[in-house]
């Protein structure tokens, strides 16, 4: 990340979001089991967004959701 993505990261959560990484490398079945794990908390998250469960195509980014998601007029 360069230095103005840095400062907007900092500048929009502060100190409440913080970075751990491993003290060693994972073995090659950790790997994978956190692979599903993340991929499985990204496909809720969109599905949140969405308000329903996104297609194949929308988790492999080959649809653009920003046209998909119309944001509530306030």
């Amino acid at each position: 990340m360069g230095k103005p993505l840095v400062s907007q990261f900092q500048k929009r959560f502060g100190d409440r979001i913080s970075v751990v990484y491993a003290d060693k490398p994972r073995s090659a079945v950790d790997q994978q089991v956190h692979g599903e794990i993340l991929a499985k908390a990204v496909a809720q998250v969109i599905a949140g967004i969405l308000k329903r469960e996104p297609t194949q195509e929308e988790l492999f980014g080959i649809v653009d959701l920003s046209k998909s998601y119309q944001r509530r007029k306030a």
